[in-house]
Parts: C-alpha cells; sequence; structure tokens
C-alpha cells in the first residue's frame, strides 16, 4: 500500500463519520423543531383563547359602562328639563332669597313693587313673604311698602343680618 491509497482511505472514512454526524444532526434538529411547532401550536390556541375571554368582556364592559352612562344622561336631562320649568321658588329655594338681597344691599333702601320689578319670574306674593321672612330675621326693615336694609343689628349686634 502506497501512502497515496493510505491517504484516501483515510479521508474517505473522515468524509463517512463526517456525514453520518451531519445525518445524526439533521434527524436531531428535525426532532426538535417539530416539538417547538407542537409547542408554539399549543400557545396559539391558549392565546386564541385569552384574546376571545378578553373581547368578551370588552364588549360586556363597554355595553354595561354605556349603558350606565345612558342611564345617567337621561337621569340628568329629565332633572335639568323638570327643574328649570314651573315655579322657580320651588325648584331652586334660595335663589330668591339670594336675589332679593342682592338688590336691597346694592340699594339699602327700596319699595316693594321696585323689588319686584326687579325680580323677573318670581310671584309677588313669594317676594313679599320672603321680605317679611327677612324682616323676622332683622335683615332688613319693612313696613309693607318701603324696604330698609339694615347693616348691622342692633337687636343681636350681628352684622349683616348674621344670626
Amino acid at each position: 500500500m502506497s501512502p497515496q491509497d493510505l491517504l484516501n482511505i483515510v479521508t474517505i472514512s473522515i468524509s463517512t463519520i463526517l456525514s453520518v454526524g451531519a445525518i445524526i444532526l439533521s434527524i436531531w434538529f428535525y426532532r426538535e423543531s417539530n416539538k417547538q411547532n407542537k409547542e408554539t401550536g399549543l400557545m396559539q390556541v391558549d392565546i386564541r383563547n385569552a384574546i376571545s375571554k378578553l373581547e368578551h368582556l370588552y364588549d360586556r364592559t363597554f355595553t354595561d359602562t354605556f349603558g350606565a352612562l345612558k342611564n345617567q344622561m337621561d337621569a340628568m336631562q329629565k332633572h335639568i328639563f323638570t327643574s328649570s320649568v314651573g315655579d322657580t321658588n320651588a325648584s331652586e329655594p334660595n335663589q330668591l332669597r339670594f336675589s332679593i338681597l342682592g338688590c336691597v344691599t346694592e340699594k339699602n333702601v327700596m319699595s316693594i313693587d321696585e323689588l319686584c320689578k326687579n325680580m323677573t319670574g318670581f310671584k309677588r306674593t313669594e317676594i313679599t313673604e320672603t321680605v317679611y321672612s327677612f324682616h323676622r330675621d332683622k335683615i332688613v326693615d319693612f313696613d309693607g311698602t318701603t324696604i330698609k336694609y339694615l347693616k348691622k343689628n342692633e337687636v343681636t349686634g350681628n352684622i349683616d343680618g348674621q344670626s
């Protein structure tokens, strides 16, 4: 055997060993990739189920939220439209008191007729009753026709009609 033949035999045996190793590695990579594909498929199913649950929850929450918002809007509109129509004194009890006090403190002395002209939207009897209640509370002096604002209450010592 010549050295050339010996070198050919060694080269052939190394090539055979490497080819067998390559075949073994390709089979191993094939099995591992199949295993990973199966795991990925299972994860996709889990993700798809979780997404469908989230979509269902979102739809239900969206429906509930906008249903509640619609109910609140209807209630607010109902309150606004029913409270601003009709008897103003019944729907806004303090509005008349504040308006009368504003007019009386601005002018200090005025007649009941002049006050009724300034107070639109209220009945004369309501205005007169409120002025009498101020008179009882010693905020104003009222003789039936003239209203005089008392800056300092001599009876109780309170300023500006505070009790």
